[in-house]
């Protein structure tokens, strides 16, 4: 990284950010996923040798990340530093403090993550309250603009959005080239990340900020840094998208940590990596198939305790899962779920993406490149339905009724050839629960495994954007319409997945069946026809801390 400039102790963090366009990656690298450090060159380079074992692909996955943050951490300090002087000259006695939350706090960022701080207000010494946070935002955003002025390369590296039609305002300081720049989010007066990040703290996932950092991050943070690594490479829909929330996954993952069977196949290993790929394997296992997804997942008030009640089925109700995450920082009437509704689109992808990195890392061999798959990226925006399209665009849809009142929908191919979103809708991208915005399509036939399809003589659909699963890569040559191999292992791995579920369907009814049997009492031996109270079992279990480290 680039040294300090002289006098940078007696100057404002911000003006660090006056570097030239020449260094600009020096404060914004890009991020290698495979690299070790040379210690004798002190330099990165890249290993791929197939020959490594999955447990040094951890290992290096982990300490590239770590090189990269330590790259980025004076820049997120300066334009922290600058976001909290706006605030202060935007709200003069209205100020409170500014709080770091997300990934940050919780030291499980990964490259790419954006910094989250709140800013808390307080009412004057006149008592009188300081606005909507939106009101608050906008004066801000001004404030900032005013600040950010005086640098004398602004606005080449800097560039602020603010976004002030959503649930929750925010402001959005970035510094850099758009896609490989460093970003702070700014939201007013938002309790619920704070708590969110107190409550990993306190059940012992997170570092508290009092302690002194860990020589050895717990199993879980790490589980939990991994976890969201997977998230980001993958492109699984976030929240903004119609997707879970990361908070949900990575409560998802502390369930799984805490469960007796994955602490002592953990604890089995005696090398830290050995235990990290175990904590990993049983949070895709878990979680491997949409069965696993339906149902309730709960948390004691003081953390110590976690379980997943599976939702039980009345005939005729929808095959596809209902997940459900409590918020553990909400009891009582103040319940919630941190889980929007998942359209059975999501879910696909959501299942087919779980079950792929399950059977990866779950490979049998010290096969380092299966895990690297498992984590390989896929092309950005492969997973978004944009808003706009110039050109025709291949993707994957379900629509349709398998079978009438279970909801079961049919995986199918078909080329996008017009998006039409909702009235006032602005986003690039239209979200997954949309069922207002439309899209019109042409259905395709997929030739087995070839990738070879062909339209079929059927009119146009028109289809919603909670339709939508996946964009997939289709060329033409003469006319051969071809779909690349990704997409062609995503089509079969979906339409495995309904084909299970209505598999499923027909198990449960057959099993609901009335069987005409003769009634027989039954006959009990002669030395129990006499009792009438049997002792019950003692079930009663000390709770058991749910964090173990390596």
């Amino acid at each position: 990284m680039a040294k300090k400039g002289k006098g940078w102790e007696e100057t404002k963090p911000w003006r660090k950010l006056e570097a030239p366009a020449s260094k600009l990656k020096a404060f914004a690298p890009e991020f290698v996923p495979f690299a070790v450090v040379n210690p004798e060159e002190g330099s990165w380079t890249s290993r791929n040798d197939a020959s490594q074992s999955r447990e040094v692909f951890l290992m290096e996955m982990l300490a590239a990340m770590d090189h990269h943050m330590h790259q980025l951490r004076e820049t997120q300090q300066g334009l922290v530093y600058t976001v909290e002087t706006a605030c202060k000259n935007a709200l003069k006695g209205h100020f409170g403090r500014l709080i770091l939350v997300g990934s940050a706090a919780l030291r499980v960022e990964t490259p790419g993550s954006d910094v989250d701080v709140v800013c808390f207000t307080q009412r004057d010494e006149g008592k009188q309250a300081v606005g909507l946070p939106v009101t608050v935002l906008r004066r801000v955003h001004w404030s900032l603009k005013e600040l950010l002025s005086q640098t004398p390369n602004y606005p080449t590296y800097f560039s602020t959005e603010l976004i002030d039609d959503a649930r929750v305002p925010i402001l959005r300081v970035m510094w850099g080239p758009k896609d490989n720049c460093c970003a702070v989010d700014v939201s007013v007066d938002q309790t619920r990340p704070l708590d969110h990040v107190r409550w990993f703290q306190r059940v012992g996932a997170a570092p508290r900020p009092t302690e002194p950092q860990p020589p050895v991050a717990p199993l879980v943070t790490l589980t939990l840094r991994c976890v969201k690594w997977w998230l980001k490479q993958r492109q699984i829909p976030r929240t903004k998208e119609g997707g879970l929330p990361t908070v949900a996954w990575l409560l998802m993952a502390v369930h799984v940590s805490s469960l007796k069977q994955t602490n002592h196949e953990a604890l089995s290993k005696r090398r830290p990596m050995a235990a990290l790929l175990s904590s990993l394997g049983s949070f895709f296992r878990h979680y491997q198939s949409l069965e696993r997804l339906d149902g309730v997942l709960y948390f004691s008030p003081d953390g110590s305790s976690s379980e997943f009640r599976r939702r039980e089925r009345q005939r005729g109700c929808s095959l596809w899962a209902e997940l459900s995450v409590l918020d553990p920082t909400r009891e009582g009437t103040e319940s919630l779920s941190l889980v929007p509704r998942l359209h059975p689109a999501t879910q696909l992808l959501l299942g087919h993406e779980l079950q792929r990195a399950y059977q990866r890392i779950e490979a049998h061999g010290d096969n380092r490149e299966m895990l690297e798959d498992a984590l390989r990226p896929v092309p950005e925006g492969i997973n978004a339905l944009p808003s706009f399209i110039e050109e025709p665009l291949c993707a994957l849809v379900v629509r349709g009724e398998l079978s009438p009142g279970t909801g079961s929908q049919q995986v199918e191919l078909a080329v996008i050839e017009k998006v039409t979103p909702r009235p006032g809708w602005m986003a690039p991208f239209l979200l997954r629960s949309d069922e207002r915005s439309q899209m019109t399509v042409r259905l395709m036939d997929l030739e087995d495994r070839s990738g070879r399809c062909r339209f079929r003589r059927v009119p146009r659909v028109t289809l919603c954007p909670a339709n939508f699963i996946c964009q997939v890569f289709m060329t033409q040559d003469a006319n051969i319409w071809r779909i690349d191999e990704e997409g062609v292992v995503r089509f079969h791995s979906m339409r495995q997945i309904v084909a299970g579920l209505m598999e499923q369907s027909r198990v449960e009814e057959s099993c609901e069946k009335p069987k005409t049997t003769k009634s027989v009492a039954p006959t009990l031996p002669t030395a129990l026809q006499n009792v009438t109270n049997l002792p019950a079992a003692d079930l009663k279990v000390k709770p058991k801390s749910i964090i173990e480290k390596v």
